[in-house]
């Protein structure tokens, strides 16, 4: 009665905590875990080498001053990379919204008076909306011109400081209304207003991120831009509110600062952009887009306040800061090139995974359009495969999961795109075809404006092609054809296995292979050859008559494990091997072989075409476990005898 009674409140004490740490914030998930560990390091040392550090007024202290430089301009920075951009213009926004606050605080003239009193937050509030224009005006501009936010934001960081001095002729603006300095010297309990600032902008954007529709295009547009256009994501829209709220809290910052300084001056926030960016990435949040959280960032903001302030406690050289600072911030660009290369084996592993354990071409090609609508987004899709004996691109029919053929095209006939990708081995990609003619692709379509066409490459030479269209306009990016890449890598050898053995090439080539078996120098020199030992490259299988023995020996010993090769019905394995090793290994003459296995001439024939096909699927399948374990595969090959011998035994 006791045990059940404790097993049963064990249970529900593991589903209370299962239940709470769902809900835990993301600083406490584990992807921010690197973050939180270095946080408390830092705090840690500094504590044991000053005592001064630890005392809870510097720890404030601290507090106050992330708060004040860029633990809220952060917060617009992991929003804007996060939709996959960056804004370089914090510092430029932070100086000249501060410095239009206080020039309407002192100097404005006419019908108001000097924006002295409760009027100075009419200042405010013209200084916050300035700096949410200049965001909203850079998202659009980025956004509907299709510029590199890069370098449009640090051009407008450098245009918007040269405003700045011109505004304030060089000089500061000082002596400021005492009314808005609750701004940087308020408090609540022993929490500064700066820092009860900074939670309530961090606990709202993490509410916006997780809980609109706002949040979840943030992570849609910055994991796939493509996707999320093809998805009906208005991308102007959204990219446009991410970069105004970056400006607003950006305006938000220079007004704390103005407050706490009591001074408007023209370098305001110098160093926060990069500052903000090694913030956020330390947090967790991917330079690339789609990946990360506030909270991490918050963390991040943390860190880069503790560095100058211990430093100072420990009375280091001021130039250590730096080094410091830099370090951190060149570790964290480290882990998050890191975490991309982990993304993309994963995804890859992913891709893998799904790969069906057939290898017919209609399972392949099925596959094969799925991972692209699930990992691109694009429905509107063409696959051409190379013939290997006339190099003629040859359309084929996709089957969907329900077994129906896909209408992939509207207009019979080849794009020229698809045949210049598969000339020249590289992308072609039209952003309009309004503007470039529809002469070079045949739409799959109506109202189709933009198409791609990647060529599937395997060992230097072209295997086929996949041609992309879209009914959106500059769809598809430079990032849409490596997200094509690395799902495309674990299905490019499956799949030319696949149509070389439908095509009929590959059973060809196993014939005429079985044919000349003990002809070294013919069997290096033919196609086949080329295909079976692609992956192996030990120094012996580099001359003509190497290589055909290497294929040799391959074909044998696929022979020979024919012997126990279940295949509808446990004695056809064994039927094949015979026909095959009296015919090519043993080399007997068919008279011989009808006696011996005792069949007629007609029977012979029919089971030999089956024994040929029977043994390239075998082929095929260990095929792809060498392309899957080259390194091992090249170790058995150089490790196996370099002689093979005629069988003595005719059955």
């Amino acid at each position: 009665m006791k045990s059940g009674f404790l097993n049963q409140a064990l249970s529900v004490v593991r589903a209370r905590w299962a239940s709470l740490h769902r809900h835990w914030p993301d600083f406490l998930r584990t992807k921010s875990l690197g973050a939180i560990l270095g946080l408390l390091a830092l705090i840690l040392i500094f504590s044991f080498f000053s005592v001064s550090f630890r005392q809870v007024g510097n720890l404030i202290l601290v507090a106050k001053t992330a708060a004040i430089t860029i633990g809220i301009v952060a917060v617009g920075q992991t929003v804007v990379l996060i939709s996959g951009g960056i804004d370089l213009s914090f510092s430029s926004i932070i100086s000249i919204t501060g410095l239009i606050t206080a020039w309407l605080m002192k100097f404005v003239l006419g019908p108001i008076p000097p924006m002295e009193g409760n009027w100075c937050y009419i200042a405010i509030a013209i200084g916050w909306l300035c700096g949410l224009l200049i965001g909203a005006a850079q998202g659009w501009l980025i956004s509907h011109f299709q510029m590199p936010a890069f370098i449009f934001t640090l051009g407008t960081m450098v245009g918007l400081r040269g405003l700045a001095v011109a505004i304030s002729n060089s000089a500061p603006i000082n002596a400021l209304p005492d009314e808005f300095k609750w701004f940087s010297d308020g408090r609540l309990g022993i929490i500064p207003a700066p820092v009860l600032i900074m939670l309530i902008v961090y606990v709202t954007t993490a509410y916006l991120l997780r809980n609109t529709k706002m949040g979840r295009y943030c992570y849609a547009i910055g994991g796939n831009e493509t996707a999320a256009r093809l998805a009906g994501v208005s991308i102007d829209r959204y990219r446009t509110l991410f970069y105004a709220y970056s400006g607003f809290l950006a305006a938000l910052t220079g007004t704390i600062l103005i407050s706490y300084i009591d001074a408007a001056w023209y370098t305001n926030g110098d160093g926060f952009q990069f500052s903000s960016v090694a913030a956020v990435i330390i947090g967790g949040t991917s330079l690339t887009g789609g990946v990360g959280g506030i909270w991490g960032t918050l963390i991040g903001a943390f860190i880069l306040a503790i560095i100058p302030s211990g430093m100072v406690m420990l009375e280091a050289p001021p130039w250590w800061r730096d080094v410091v600072t830099g370090a951190v911030i060149v570790l964290a660009v480290f882990i998050d090139v890191n975490r991309q290369r982990s993304r993309k084996k994963a995804l890859q592993a992913e891709a893998i995974q799904l790969t069906p354990s057939g290898h017919y071409l209609y399972e392949l090609l099925g596959e094969l359009s799925k991972h692209i609508e699930k990992y691109i987004g694009a429905s509107l899709c063409r696959i051409y495969l190379v013939d290997r004996e006339t190099s003629e691109l040859v359309p084929q029919d996709i089957i969907n999961s329900e077994n129906n053929p896909l209408q992939i095209s509207a207009l019979p006939g080849k794009s020229k795109i698809a045949l210049e990708a598969k000339e020249n081995g590289d992308i072609i990609l039209i952003q309009d075809l309004t503007r470039s003619g529809y002469q070079n692709v045949v739409p799959m379509r109506f109202d189709v404006q933009c198409a791609m066409a990647l060529p599937l490459i395997n060992h230097d030479h072209c295997i086929g092609v996949i041609e992309l269209q879209s009914p959106g306009m500059a769809v598809f990016k430079d990032s849409t054809a490596e997200t094509l890449k690395t799902i495309l890598t674990p299905l490019i050898v499956p799949l030319e296995d696949a149509w070389l053995f439908e095509s009929g090439w590959l059973v060809r080539q196993v014939r005429d292979g079985l044919r000349h078996l003990w002809d070294d120098l013919y069997m290096g020199r033919i196609p086949l050859a080329d295909w079976a030992l692609a992956e192996q490259t030990p120094r012996r299988d580099r001359t003509t008559g190497a290589r055909g023995e290497s294929l040799r020996e391959m074909i044998v010993h696929n022979i020979e494990g024919l012997k126990s090769y279940e295949l509808h019905g446990a004695s056809q394995g064994a039927r094949c091997y015979n026909i095959l090793n009296l015919t090519y290994v043993q080399e007997m003459a068919i008279d011989q072989i009808i006696r011996v296995m005792n069949i007629s001439r007609r029977q012979y024939f029919y089971d030999l075409k089956d024994s040929i096909e029977i043994l390239t699927d075998r082929l095929i399948r260990e095929h792809s476990q060498v392309v899957k374990n080259p390194t091992d595969a090249s170790q058995k090959a150089v490790q196996s005898p370099t002689h093979s011998t005629k069988s003595s035994n005719p059955g």
